[in-house]
Parts: C-alpha cells; sequence; structure tokens
C-alpha cells in the first residue's frame, strides 16, 4: 500500500464542488486505478502537521488564496516543506503548492506581469524535463489546464527548470526529490471552463477573449499522467 499525504491549501467554487467535488476530490479521481490510499489533511486548520515518515509521498493542492497573502497557515508550512526535502520524501506541488514550495526553498513569488493564465495552453519541456525521471513520460510539447494569477518570479537557487511556455517560464522545477507544476494536471476540461467562465471580467481586462479560450479547453490526458506516474514513483 502506498500512504499519500494530500496537504490541502484551499477550496474550490461551491458550484463546482457540487460537480466535480474539491480539489483533494479531483485529484482521487486521477489516482482511483493506482494503489495509492490518500490521505488529506487541511492546513488551514489547527491540527498538529502529519508525522512524515508515515507516508511515501505528498502533494501539496493549489488554492483560491495568494501566496504573497502570507497567511499563518500558509506560513506554517514553509519549515514543513523544508523538512520534506531534508527527509528526502517525494513531493507533487500544485499550482498554489507550486508556488509555495518555491518560497520554502528560497525562490520568489509574485503576481504575473501580464496578468491571468487560463484555458489550455501548450508547455515544453527542458532538456532536462526530456531527461527526467516523472516529466519524461510526457511528450516534448503537451497540453495541461491553468487558472492563475501569481507565479514563481524566480526559481529557487538548487531548482532544475522542466517545463516552461512564453507567457510562464517556470512551469515546472524539480528540486532534488520534490518536483513542482504551476498547471492543474486534475483538471478535465470541464472543470477549466468552469474557471474560464468565473474570471472572464479579469481575462477581459487583459485583452483576451473568455470565450475562445472556454472554446479552446480539452482534457489534458498528458499532463493527468504526470500525477499518476509519480503515485507510481512512490510506491516504488
Amino acid at each position: 500500500m502506498t500512504n499519500i499525504l494530500l496537504i490541502k491549501m484551499g477550496d474550490t467554487f461551491e458550484g463546482l464542488q457540487a460537480t466535480h467535488g474539491d480539489f483533494e476530490d479531483m485529484i482521487k479521481v486521477c489516482l482511483k486505478d493506482t494503489a495509492a490510499t490518500v490521505h488529506v489533511y487541511d492546513a488551514r486548520t489547527a491540527d498538529a502537521q502529519p508525522n512524515l515518515d508515515d507516508f511515501q509521498g505528498v502533494i501539496i493542492t493549489g488554492s483560491h488564496s495568494m501566496v504573497t497573502e502570507c497567511e499563518p497557515w500558509s506560513e506554517a508550512l514553509l519549515p514543513y516543506i523544508r523538512s520534506m526535502q531534508t527527509k528526502n520524501i517525494a513531493v507533487f506541488g500544485i499550482c498554489y503548492g507550486h508556488q509555495l514550495i518555491a518560497k520554502a526553498l528560497g525562490g520568489e513569488v509574485g503576481f504575473h506581469p501580464n496578468g491571468p493564465e487560463p484555458g489550455s495552453v501548450e508547455v515544453s519541456l527542458t532538456q532536462a524535463g526530456k531527461a527526467d525521471s516523472l516529466l519524461s513520460c510526457a511528450p516534448k510539447n503537451f497540453k495541461v489546464n491553468v487558472a492563475h494569477l501569481q507565479s514563481v518570479l524566480k526559481l529557487p537557487p538548487q531548482a532544475t527548470l522542466l517545463a516552461a511556455n512564453d507567457f510562464e517560464p517556470h512551469h515546472a522545477f524539480r528540486v532534488g526529490n520534490i518536483w513542482s507544476v504551476q498547471f492543474h494536471p486534475e483538471f478535465t476540461r470541464e472543470i477549466t471552463q468552469y474557471y474560464v467562465e468565473e474570471i472572464a471580467d479579469l481575462i477581459r481586462e487583459h485583452d483576451q477573449d473568455p470565450v475562445e479560450v472556454r472554446n479552446s479547453c480539452e482534457n489534458t490526458m498528458e499532463s493527468r499522467e504526470l500525477l499518476i506516474q509519480f503515485v507510481k514513483q512512490c510506491a516504488a
């Protein structure tokens, strides 16, 4: 049995929860055919942080919060993330989790200067990404689903860049046992479209057409496979 600690960083929209569940439910759906047992820890509670020795891997979810808000529950995770690095436990960060990992390990996070990156977009693997034990399961160029306002503006000192596109130069990176992605492997076409509709006004403010973005959304199976392969690596 592979025990995965899923650190829940926030909730998705209530309307989306009614049809697709919350972030942790979306991830569990992706992992339903693996041998993983997923244990959810809501980081926003006052509960003690779980003992990392009880798990083979950690997944850190997205959130509607902003890393730069420096909320106490979020800041409390910074030394916890650093302990994951010390203990050499495999970690997979998603969106907010990606950004918080970068902050914990010495990178910089802030609002993207060009506004939101919504919908289904293409990313490309770097040479290191093509050789990486996890990212190499994806093709050199593949589609991912995104919905973010903040980004990793500066990578941690020891990070290796794994994937990028013209809008977002730090879509995926690795620091040893820790993988981190700005995109949402757990998002389906319908989930991504819901996000596009919710932030339609903001998309227009940055000279994009939300209808066009929504219509171009798709299921991104290559990115979804990364989450599955991560858990399989934890099991191995």
